[in-house]
């Protein structure tokens, strides 16, 4: 079956942040690569130690890099600088690497023993890590303009291939779906496509994914779109997280194989690909004279040129604009040009983007939508189906593409929604190749940023806030107060240079909206004024040129943190939240979390999620472990049930100074009958005699 899918409807996607810089945050989402490249990975853990050493206190850099959940992944590779590790750091900088077996069978080493709140029970399994060690350099010449910047070259997660699988019908090989040992590598979005939808397990928990069962995904449809891919040289690499929106993340896998998802009772693909009809619509086969089509799209809703971004390997794989694809008959017949830019979050070769640009450019000049009523003999149309329409009432003479569905039940007969199918245009998309933009002059090595650093004898220094956050509402729309201002510290030896005449100031942005004064004089000069900000992760790169020197770029990122609607509720209300929380000081349950109400309708369940940070409040060094547990009553009644799993215990529990925080993910569901619920989460001790606090946000919410 090859379809094209209504992609000529759809919006572009929002940009996805940088890979290129290592997410440092509390709570950090589960990072899942697809392909083939390069990412800097999530830290979890960093400590610094060793005694003295040499007359040297805590000489020791210790950090646990996570890069992708869904392990064992295919390879994982250090780099410094988005290169091999170089022989300048021999003796001073090691690593120690897992694929993610699920079980690991060995945690992370670092090269010198003893680094505080690490140990042999840190296995990460499933997790594609690193552990990075550094040794402070007594001289001051290794690392003397800092720590490199670090990563990985991934070749990312395993794939269900139903081609490989001798069960599935034409299929070949030992693959099984939900055997996730049988599966095997690939960078086919196809097939990223259908694992990402069926879920990714451990230990017969699902750790990523949507969650759907094997048979409510057609795999006949993936396996077809998967030969088309290839054909088509259409690859995938990028980076999703999770938590997050599970549907946009699949609608983006999609995305970079000329497809989008068809939700219903079983999950379909439309994909673009010459269609062969399988039957006619003639004017005997409407019901009720039932014939709509529209020839065109409004002049507000028309584009003819595209511009694509893609993730470039030659640019440290950032976001890129490619050349525009643009059709000159298009732009006559608009009597301007009408453009948008495409971002392709998961495509990291230009010419494939641009195939893609060109697919939805040409895409919105066709006929659409086309709706027919049809006599029952059409039923057994599905949506992706190519049909001919023989229509001349309504003058259609064409082929099309069927995009939805809909049966009577009572009469049988069914309406069909339609585009236009020109087969000339997978030709002209296809034969595209893209115009990449220059490739940046490689700057100073490692080394050589070291020794300059190191011989410097008057020292510049510029020093910024390096993280930005942002509040926004459940809807995305920022709440904190704008125009905000970002004032950089420029020193020449210990001096403020930051309004001098010597000093000059440029910025580059991504998913925000800045600019930065260098005005002469001004004694505002060198102040970044954000007005906006778009993406839930962009950044502002800041170079600083002294005596036209410039410095190293400094990289502040932004970051949009989406909220969720606030309260405890009420009748009514599906969702409700609580991120206050008492110290507990005990071994029996107690409450954590204030009652929240919300209403449960037929066929609907309870999801409470709660991935909560804890520590002892004290200076010893004492450690405390927190099981907590949710629990819902009829509203009002008192009478309190567990949810389906009980007791959840947290996952690390260290105290004392410098502690570790504990952790735990107490996520939990239940399905009462329909009604209005009380709901709270309860928790205690391993132990009495310490309080101990917690900090995050416990979240309710009513879904299907």
């Amino acid at each position: 079956m090859a379809n094209i899918g209504s992609q000529s409807l759809a919006k572009p996607p929002p940009a996805r942040g940088s890979v290129s810089q290592m997410i440092i945050q509390a709570n950090a989402p589960q990072p899942y690569v697809m392909g083939e490249g390069y990412f800097s990975g999530v830290l979890r853990h960093r400590t610094g130690y060793g005694g003295k050493v040499d007359g040297v206190e805590n000489p020791y850099l210790f950090d646990a890099v996570v890069y992708s959940g869904g392990g064992p992944v295919e390879s994982i590779s250090p780099r410094v600088d988005y290169s091999t590790i170089p022989n300048w750091y021999n003796g001073y900088l090691y690593t120690d690497t897992q694929l993610g077996a699920c079980p690991e069978p060995d945690a992370l080493a670092p090269q010198w023993a003893g680094a505080t709140g690490w140990g042999s029970a840190y296995k990460l399994s499933g997790q594609a890590a690193i552990g990075w060690s550094f040794k402070f350099d007594k001289k001051g010449k290794k690392f003397a303009s800092g720590l490199p910047l670090t990563g990985a070259y991934i070749q990312g997660a395993k794939v269900y291939d139903p081609r490989l699988d001798s069960t599935f019908p034409g299929g070949s090989g030992a693959c099984r779906l939900g055997t996730e040992s049988t599966y095997v590598y690939s960078d086919n979005p196809a097939l990223h496509a259908g694992t990402y939808a069926y879920g990714r397990y451990q230990n017969g928990k699902r750790t990523l994914g949507i969650g759907l069962p094997g048979d409510a995904i057609d795999w006949d449809v993936i396996a077809a779109w998967a030969n088309v891919c290839e054909t088509n040289g259409w690859t995938i690499f990028g980076v999703l997280f999770e938590p997050g929106d599970r549907w946009a993340n699949l609608k983006d896998i999609c995305a970079a194989g000329g497809a989008e998802p068809i939700p219903g009772a079983v999950l379909s693909f439309r994909y673009m690909a010459p269609a062969v009809a399988l039957d006619t619509i003639t004017e005997a086969d409407i019901a009720d004279e039932a014939m709509t089509a529209v020839a065109m799209q409004s002049y507000r809703d028309r584009i003819n040129t595209v511009l694509p971004t893609y993730r470039s390997p030659d640019h440290n794989w950032e976001m890129v604009q490619a050349g525009a694809v643009t059709v000159s008959g298009y732009v006559t017949e608009d009597g301007e040009e009408r453009l948008v830019e495409w971002p392709f979050n998961f495509v990291k070769d230009v010419d494939q983007a641009t195939q893609l640009a060109a697919y939805n450019l040409v895409n919105a000049r066709e006929i659409q939508p086309i709706e027919l009523t049809c006599m029952p003999r059409m039923r057994a149309y599905r949506p992706g189906d190519c049909l001919t329409l023989d229509l001349p009432q309504v003058g259609l003479n064409t082929d099309a593409i069927v995009l939805h569905r809909e049966i009577d039940p009572a009469t049988m007969k069914v309406k069909l929604t339609l585009i236009g199918e020109t087969t000339a245009k997978h030709a002209y998309a296809l034969g595209l190749t893209g115009t990449a933009p220059p490739t940046p002059a490689l700057g100073q090595s490692a080394q050589e940023r070291d020794e300059t650093a190191f011989g410097s004898t008057a020292q510049v220094l510029v020093d910024v806030v390096r993280v930005r956050d942002y509040a926004a509402d459940s809807s995305g729309t920022v709440t904190s107060v704008l125009p905000d201002y970002i004032v950089p510290v420029v020193t020449l030896d210990g001096n403020d240079i930051r309004t001098s005449d010597a000093v000059s100031y440029a910025i580059n942005t991504s998913g925000v909206t800045a600019t930065v004064n260098d005005t002469p004089s001004d004694p505002d000069k060198g102040i970044i004024e954000v007005t906006a900000v778009t993406a839930l992760n962009g950044w502002i790169d800041l170079t600083v040129t002294v005596g036209g020197v410039a410095q190293p770029t400094i990289r502040i990122a932004t970051r949009k943190t989406t909220g969720l609607p606030s309260g405890l509720g009420g009748t009514g209300s599906k969702v409700a939240s609580d991120s206050s929380f008492p110290n507990i000081n005990s071994t029996s349950f107690a409450d954590l979390t204030d009652v929240m109400t919300v209403t449960v309708g037929t066929g609907e369940k309870i999801v409470a999620s709660a991935p909560l940070d804890y520590g002892p409040i004290t200076s010893s060094p004492l450690s405390r472990t927190v099981t907590a547990k949710w629990q819902y009553s009829v509203a009002g009644a008192g009478s309190w049930n567990d949810f389906d799993t009980g007791e959840i215990a947290g996952s690390v529990s260290v105290g004392g100074f410098n502690y570790v925080a504990g952790h735990g993910d107490f996520n939990d569901e239940a399905s009462p009958a329909a009604g209005d619920y009380d709901v709270k989460l309860v928790g205690k001790l391993d132990g009495a005699g310490v309080d101990v606090g917690l900090w995050g946000t416990a979240t309710v919410q009513v879904t299907t």
